[in-house]
């Protein structure tokens, strides 16, 4: 039996003359159980994992819901541009520190400079911190921070010095054994450790008690995390891209799908008929060639003549790589009464339809991209999902910018701020300064002076 092996990292496909398949390997062999069918997929709140002392709320059925959605995510080839282009989005112009007011009943932002907050921020990359914590919210809807104290607090100059974004794959939430009293118990610490490991028993782990915003200064280290609220979900947030998972995992397969259509499945393109006794004077042939030679005829020979035979055809079909390919089969000679049928080489093209089975597979990827596009909350024209070979008009993707940033942006940076606005609050108490994402509102180019316009700007 002929079969090919092609190999996409450690996994493969495997095509042989009757059957193909393909062959996955994975560190972790939980991560099989995504693909099964499974009741109450959402409600991992009943169970508790175990560390020590400590019983760990878990994020997923398996405890590894980040990992699942970044191995969603970063596998196809449409989210992770979208997901960009919405973090784009939310940090606008960048993180910038502003007082709110009131003016004609209406809130306002005033955006300001303070020499003591940029001071206190440039000791640290509060930037790279805020961007992390963007990501994560775009990804998962929450973000894992840890709080330093400043050493000097121990002598009574309590002040935060910096904060840290944490990988949300290694931090969860968790409650001491001992105290556990409720059927669902308030988190009041935060474990840190690689939860992908096989055994979570390992003793290779951090501790520290939540942030509590009410007595920022009660522990040395802290950590807080930053969410949005899900309905019914009591410990973590459960992301909205939690349900478009099937679609990511379908338009991934397609490019796979599309390349073993190409190169590895049997593509057959054309049907070739040869007579039978022409195959039986060719044995007849070389089984007199061996006599004469003195050789013992045998059927590998008649085998290897077809094989270097058919090589010839399909380098003749062939017009590139992958094509050419197709069935040989032998005619039989029948005859019906007086009439004999000829006999004679035929090829026939086949018809597979093979351009409407890709044409599908085309249109459940654009629907997979407008499906994810639906479920982050961002146009499709801001998400350039539209339609192959059309173009949004300028208007159109000025209004859904307009719309986002109307409705799109308030919330995300009241969750990805809070952890930097509590610190700002604790360290200086008197100034009532916040920090957000500035933006900047879109206007068309008729609107614009001559200068501004885009064509004036390079």
């Amino acid at each position: 039996m002929r079969e090919s092996i092609e190999f996409h990292q450690r996994n493969a496909i495997v095509c042989a003359d009757d059957v193909s398949f393909t062959f996955e390997v994975t560190d972790n062999p939980r991560d099989f159980d995504e693909q099964r069918e499974r009741k109450n997929d959402l409600d991992w709140a009943q169970s508790v994992n175990h560390i020590g002392g400590w019983n760990i709320h878990p994020y997923g059925n398996n405890n590894d819901l980040p990992s699942v959605i970044q191995k969603a995510v970063y596998e196809n080839n449409a989210a992770p541009g979208l997901l960009a282009k919405k973090t784009q989005l939310d940090w606008g112009r960048g993180p910038m520190l502003y007082t709110e007011e009131i003016e004609d009943n209406v809130p306002v932002k005033k955006w300001l400079y303070d020499k003591d907050i940029q001071s206190w921020l440039n000791d640290w990359d509060y930037k790279d911190y805020l961007l992390r914590n963007l990501t994560d919210f775009n990804h998962i809807e929450g973000s894992f921070s840890k709080y330093k104290l400043a050493r000097g607090a121990r002598l009574g100059r309590k002040f935060i010095a910096e904060l840290e974004h944490l990988m949300p794959h290694e931090c969860r939430t968790a409650s001491a054994q001992s105290t556990i009293t409720k059927h669902r118990p308030k988190p009041t610490h935060a474990v840190i450790t690689d939860f992908g490991l096989n055994s979570i028993s390992a003793l290779d782990y951090e501790v520290y008690p939540l942030f509590n915003f009410k007595n920022p200064f009660a522990a040395k280290t802290s950590v807080f995390y930053s969410s949005l609220y899900t309905f019914c979900s009591e410990y973590y947030a459960i992301p909205k891209l939690y349900g478009s998972l099937e679609w990511l995992r379908r338009s991934t397969a397609i490019p796979l799908i599309l390349k073993a259509l190409s190169k590895n499945s049997m593509n057959i393109k054309y049907h070739i008929q040869s007579p039978a006794e022409y195959w039986d004077r060719k044995k007849e042939s070389l089984e007199r060639k061996c006599q004469d030679e003195g050789k013992i005829y045998k059927e590998k020979m008649l085998e290897d003549y077809k094989r270097d035979f058919l090589r010839r055809i399909s380098s003749t079909l062939a017009s590139d790589e992958n094509t050419g390919k197709f069935f040989h089969t032998e005619k039989v000679l029948n005859s019906e009464g007086t009439t004999l049928i000829e006999q004679g080489w035929e090829i026939n093209v086949l018809d597979q339809k093979v351009k409407d089975f890709i044409e599908s597979q085309l249109s459940i990827s654009k629907h997979a991209n407008y499906a994810l596009s639906a479920n982050i909350s961002i146009h499709s024209a801001l998400a350039n999902v539209s339609e192959a070979g059309k173009s949004d008009s300028g208007s159109e993707q000025l209004y859904a910018l307009q719309n986002y940033l109307l409705t799109g942006v308030d919330i995300p940076e009241m969750t990805v701020m809070k952890p930097i606005n509590y610190a700002l609050r604790a360290n200086f108490p008197k100034k009532d300064i916040k920090m957000g994402f500035y933006h900047e509102a879109g206007k068309r180019e008729e609107d614009k002076t001559q200068k501004d316009r885009h064509k004036n700007l390079a």
